[in-house]
């Protein structure tokens, strides 16, 4: 049977419509064989740059099956990498491009088969060419749908793939925000902790400095075994003591002095005089007592036992009177260079302790006391008057000069000395 001149010119202008990309696409294959060339010798990603470069040709020509091939291998190289949005994107090119192409043949067919229809009474072996045609197209559209499923469910699996990793990146997010928060919270406490504790720690710095300040006020009109009695009972006990030594010093004229100068006069000199004393006391184990007025009163052998009480008490009233002697230059008002002083020492048997409990003072009480007090009445300018008990427990260690007899209340007459060095 002879084909219809139409239907042989149909054909034709198929089979030229088919091959015009062959015919005008020559730049887009040739890069797309350098792609598959660069892939196979294992270099991906300029592989990827490759087929991007062809793909770009190839749309650039508008050649269809070139770019479904270029999706299809930059989706597999980017899936490859673990570029799964770019590998998804390509395959769904991929597949809108396959099937526009499958749609587009299924209508050149289709009318292939209505042209071939028409051309029915011209011949049975045209219409069993036309149907395997038919077959063919639908094998082939079978095919093609078999791919855009799998494709589709490559595509289910990398979202799902994607949705994992995003998942993993929110629970990744999640633990280092609460991480952080835990952190936060401790870095907080550790401040506050450091804050309280440098807070407490100066308060507690205060207080021991005021602890100190309070000791050492304490220890200015106390002595130091008395001062911790109190601070550790809150109060303290009186002391008989068998043996101590008593000095008493006060300077001539002194009423004269202070009714013809101002009282701050007054007060610097006893200021001067006495921190002269406290200095030279704090050398010997001697406790001051009190100063009353001009008078100076001091102790040694209580509250702490002193064998040689006697002795140091006579050297220390040696160097009131050298220290006297030295300052007597010094003016504090008018008549102050006129200034001498007198001592008496006497030592013997006395109680000792703290009276009152608001102001404590710390006091001795006896006869010792009196005959000391009795021995300066006696004494002469620039002179220390001691004692026969005074003279017998310093032994050999000075020189006395005895100078009469003192009398006493209810101890008669008591012998006395003058020390010379």
């Amino acid at each position: 049977m002879t084909i219809p001149i139409q239907i042989k010119s149909f054909i034709l202008s198929a089979f030229l419509l088919l091959g015009s990309h062959a015919v005008f696409a020559q730049n887009g294959p040739a890069l797309y064989a350098e792609a598959m060339k660069v892939k196979k010798e294992g270099r991906t990603q300029k592989s990827m740059r490759a087929f991007e470069t062809a793909l770009a040709a190839a749309k650039k020509e508008n050649d269809v099956a070139l770019q479904m091939k270029c999706h299809l291998e930059l989706a597999e190289l980017q899936n490859n990498v673990i570029y799964y949005k770019d590998a998804l994107k390509n395959y769904q090119q991929f597949t809108r491009l396959y099937r526009q192409t499958l749609i587009k043949r299924t209508n050149q067919l289709t009318d292939s088969v209505v042209t071939l229809q028409s051309a029915v009474d011209s011949g049975q072996v045209e219409i069993k060419a036309q149907q395997n045609s038919i077959d063919s197209l639908n094998e082939e559209q079978l095919k093609a749908q078999v791919k855009v499923q799998k494709a589709e469910i490559e595509q289910q699996e990398v979202e799902m793939k994607l949705e994992k990793e995003s998942n993993k990146l929110i629970r990744l997010f999640f633990l280092l925000g609460l991480g952080f928060l835990v952190l936060l919270f401790f870095v907080i406490l550790y401040l506050r902790k450091r804050r309280t504790t440098s807070v407490l720690r100066t308060k507690n710095e205060e207080i021991v400095a005021e602890r100190d300040k309070s000791d050492a006020l304490l220890l200015n009109i106390l002595p130091n075994s008395v001062a911790e009695e109190l601070k550790n009972f809150g109060k303290t006990s009186s002391f008989r003591y068998d043996e101590a030594t008593v000095m008493f010093t006060d300077f001539k004229g002194f009423t004269t002095f202070a009714s013809e100068n101002d009282p701050e006069d007054v007060v610097a000199m006893l200021d001067y005089y006495f921190r002269g004393f406290d200095e030279i006391i704090s050398h010997f184990r001697i406790e001051k007592i009190k100063t009353i007025g001009d008078a100076y009163l001091c102790v040694s052998g209580a509250p702490m036992a002193n064998p040689d009480h006697a002795k140091d008490m006579v050297q220390a009233a040696l160097i009131f009177q050298e220290f006297v002697k030295k300052s007597a230059h010094k003016r504090f008002g008018k008549g102050s260079e006129l200034l001498e002083m007198r001592i008496g020492i006497h030592s013997g048997p006395l109680v000792a302790g703290v009276v009152g409990s608001k102001k404590f003072a710390y006091d001795v009480w006896g006869d010792t006391v009196n005959v000391a007090a009795r021995m300066e009445q006696a004494s002469e300018s620039g002179q220390i008057n001691v004692s026969e008990t005074v003279v017998q427990a310093c032994g050999d260690n000075f020189h006395f000069h005895y100078r009469g007899e003192l009398e006493a209340k209810n101890k008669g007459k008591l012998k006395m000395y003058f020390v010379e060095k």
